[in-house]
């Protein structure tokens, strides 16, 4: 069922149709290059038995490929723009997201949502990207991406070691990524992106506001709360 809703959405964005949910504003000038490495200490928490034990953390896999986590009714969304070989995108999933998760998103006070731009500079970029959709096709793609962010710079694999590794069906997994429905995904993703001139990763949206590179985790928090007070 969802392969098909992704085919049929890949269709009617190239067409021209928008895109569910609605787009950010249009973002002003494009700042400069991510500000060097910051990071604090990552969260002790256990992702995986976050996102597949208690059930507190439902993932849905939108028709438009973006893989959408957290309360629909958060005051906040937050829609990131990533890739898993970039340094500051992989920090951001790293040392940001299990903040995030345990402080906004498990409270019901951010609606996460994750866009993946592969980018050209990196040769294995796209399968990764398909191998992040296709395990949201089996309700594990925030798994798969935390994974993939975590240990694609130190074991260069295939996305069929870290599809084993989380426990996914291969055999779907592999039919999957051999479909051309998902690079048709990862086509009006990109066409997206553009639209909104998001060319750096990490970009992401805060209600809108486009933010670029990675900041430190205190001063997300920040952002955050002065958009949950609005």
């Amino acid at each position: 069922m969802r392969k098909s809703l992704l085919i049929a959405s890949a269709a009617l964005l190239l067409a021209g149709c928008s895109i569910e949910p609605s787009a950010p504003n249009q973002p002003d000038s494009l700042p400069s290059t991510p500000p060097e490495e910051r990071t604090e200490e990552t969260a002790k928490i256990n992702i995986e038995e976050i996102l597949s034990g208690t059930g507190a953390i439902s993932e849905r896999l939108l028709i438009t490929g973006v893989i959408d986590i957290g309360k629909r009714e958060a005051p906040v969304t937050l829609i990131l723009f990533t890739e898993h070989y970039a340094r500051y995108a992989r920090e951001f999933q790293q040392d940001h997201f299990p903040h995030l998760l345990e402080d906004f998103i498990e409270p019901g006070l951010v609606r996460f949502q994750v866009v993946i731009l592969p980018l050209k500079k990196y040769p294995q970029s796209e399968p990764a990207a398909a191998g992040l959709l296709c395990a949201a096709m089996q309700g594990k793609g925030i798994l798969m991406h935390t994974t993939l962010s975590e240990l694609l710079d130190k074991e260069r694999l295939e996305p069929h070691h870290y599809a084993e590794k989380i426990g996914l069906n291969l055999d779907e997994f592999d039919t999957c990524m051999e479909g051309e429905e998902i690079q048709l995904v990862l086509k009006q993703q990109r066409a997206w992106a553009q639209s909104l001139d998001v060319t750096l990763v990490p970009t992401f949206f805060l209600n809108g506001e486009r933010h670029v590179g990675l900041p430190y985790y205190s001063d997300l928090r920040g952002m955050i709360e002065e958009k949950i007070e609005e």
